[in-house]
């Protein structure tokens, strides 16, 4: 038996999912990551499952929709990370939708060689098993953001994990290098794209946000970090 140690995934809360590339050395083994254009579907919710893909550069956002259009984003696929392999696993369509947020580079794995590594290779399987973990704290954090916070709650903390995620400190605060629209970020924290946009500026006239273009600065990272853990009876 193999002593394979748990892998850093960082914060596991986060909707922005990464790793080290290398990890995965066994199913990139002579593959060459394929570009796609912004705003290219990988695969659709209820498609048959044939690939599993793994973000060399760029961003990939996986959702699901409702059959009257609504939309939640569950995560953001950042380098390192893994999509699709859920309806490989499982041997059903997927479940999800995901898409480039941006020009991306992605492995694509034949689903059949994905399982051949998954039953013969412990350091494969093992890493995918703590990768399925990683996911679930995320589905389970998002499930208790969404039965016990507030909107407004959740948009603080969702900047947080953006905070902490893209963060670069600069004069008066830490800039957040990533642009995110309001309906983005309302499909990650099921809400309104009106209500992220109102909130977003009641934190800025707080002096807890200031924009610079088209990013935002967290001016006061400590009342972010209290907004997001405000008690409902507060």
């Amino acid at each position: 038996m193999l002593n394979i140690p748990s892998y850093d995934w960082g914060n596991v809360e986060s909707p922005w999912i990464g790793a080290n590339l290398s990890i995965w050395g066994p199913l990139l083994e002579g593959r060459s990551p394929v570009s796609y254009p912004a705003k290219t579907n990988f695969y659709l919710q209820g498609e048959d499952f044939a690939d599993i893909f793994i973000v060399a550069d760029g961003r990939v956002c996986v959702n699901m929709f409702h059959p009257d259009g609504q939309q939640k984003h569950l995560y953001i696929a950042c380098p390192g990370a893994m999509f699709g392999e859920v309806a490989c696993i499982l041997s059903k369509p997927h479940v999800t939708t995901a898409t480039a947020i941006v020009a991306t580079k992605a492995y694509r794995i034949p689903s059949k060689e994905c399982q051949r590594l998954f039953h013969s290779d412990e350091r494969v399987a093992d890493l995918m098993l703590q990768y399925q973990a990683r996911k679930n704290r995320l589905l389970m954090a998002q499930a208790a953001m969404l039965a016990f916070d507030r909107a407004e709650q959740r948009i603080a903390k969702t900047l947080v994990y953006l905070q902490r995620t893209y963060g670069q400190p600069v004069a008066g605060g830490v800039r957040i290098n990533l642009h995110f629209t309001c309906a983005e970020l309302a499909a990650l924290v099921n809400t309104s794209r009106v209500t992220v946009n109102n909130t977003l500026l009641e934190l800025t006239r707080a002096g807890t946000l200031a924009k610079e273009g088209s990013l935002y600065i967290v001016r006061d990272v400590r009342a972010l970090q209290d907004l997001a853990v405000q008690m409902l009876d507060e």
